[in-house]
């Protein structure tokens, strides 16, 4: 909460200073042919996700059609969008449900792809944050340069074994089921305790499937890391779209951190967290205000506004299909 306050703060004052007709006059000013680059770059990282989602539903000997994939991807977003939380708001439960009525698929199954394809974006995300900030501010400081390698290296060790050894050990196995069958019983469909408990301990067998082999892992890790260069890269696109040549500290700082607030259950999608955080990274580290502002505009415009339009096109043709096609039975 304490971030929350301190990023609003940050970007009502930014705002407070900021001329918005010349900021529009700036957007409307902006190089067509690169936005439209940034955007065909955007699916194109849509694409990229569907490849690696593709990779781990393989540990679990699952496929889908990348075609599949795909609108199930686009889908996805839409659902990200709508609900608190940026990128992972309706992830786990719409994407599951939609895999399991047009691929028939389980629960636990599914679960544990998503488990197994997000595992290592936390360590990328925060790899990023923190290459910005030892570049920015680790050459003139030994001492600051050897906490921001110690922080990456114990956030590193965190995202890549804790996940590993908690579906190995099977922690809490008992009160997950627990969990689970309380909230079935608010919507009236308690079930078996055994039943609810066997299948955790599928899901959990499943997700350490996916954590277990470290070829794929490393696939896995390979495709999360070239999906952070094109968020990156988009970014760089839109900049050169306004005439502006950023630093590389700038464009990963300003690529992750975002993200990292965006998870915070705040508004739908993230708005106001994202734009709030993305506009003071780039206004502090100085970029031009208006440039910052537009930067922001036309990137939301394409991961925000452009993404849910598109996700909510697909999202209604997949519930049509849906809809027509019998219910999978447990």
């Amino acid at each position: 909460m304490a971030l929350v306050i301190v990023i609003m703060a940050v970007a009502v004052w930014l705002l407070s200073r900021e001329n918005f007709y010349h900021m529009i006059e700036t957007v409307r000013g902006a190089n067509h042919l690169f936005i439209a680059l940034a955007i065909a770059v955007y699916f194109l990282s849509v694409g990229l996700w569907a490849i690696r989602w593709q990779v781990a539903l393989s540990f679990i000997n699952c496929r889908t059609s990348f075609g599949a994939r795909y609108r199930m991807l686009c889908a996805t977003i839409f659902l990200n969008n709508i609900t608190p939380g940026a990128r992972v708001g309706g992830d786990p439960f719409g994407r599951l449900y939609m895999l399991r009525r047009m691929e028939n698929m389980s629960y636990s199954s599914g679960m544990a792809s998503l488990v197994g394809e997000r595992a290592l974006t936390p360590l990328i995300v925060i790899s990023f944050f923190m290459a910005g900030l030892l570049f920015q501010f680790g050459k003139g400081s030994l001492q600051l340069t050897l906490i921001l390698i110690v922080a990456w290296a114990l956030a590193a060790f965190a995202a890549v074994f804790v996940p590993r050894l908690f579906f190995r050990k099977r922690i809490a196995v008992k009160g997950i089921g627990s969990i689970t069958n309380r909230v079935l019983g608010w919507f009236g469909k308690s079930g078996n305790a055994q039943e609810i408990i066997e299948g955790v301990e599928t899901f959990y067998s499943n997700s350490y499937a996916t954590l277990d082999k470290w070829k794929k892992v490393l696939a896995i890790g390979s495709l999360t890391l070239l999906l952070g260069i094109l968020d990156v890269f988009r970014l760089y696109i839109i900049f050169l779209a306004l005439g502006y040549q950023p630093s590389i500290p700038i464009l990963l700082i300003a690529s992750s951190l975002p993200t990292i607030v965006g998870i915070i259950p705040f508004l739908p999608g993230g708005l106001v967290l994202v734009e709030g955080s993305l506009i003071s990274v780039l206004a502090l580290f100085g970029v031009p205000l208006n440039l910052a502002m537009a930067a922001t505009m036309i990137e939301r415009g394409i991961s925000f506004f452009l993404s849910t339009v598109v996700g909510a096109v697909v999202f209604s043709y997949l519930g049509v299909k849906m809809a027509a096609k019998p219910e999978v039975q447990s």
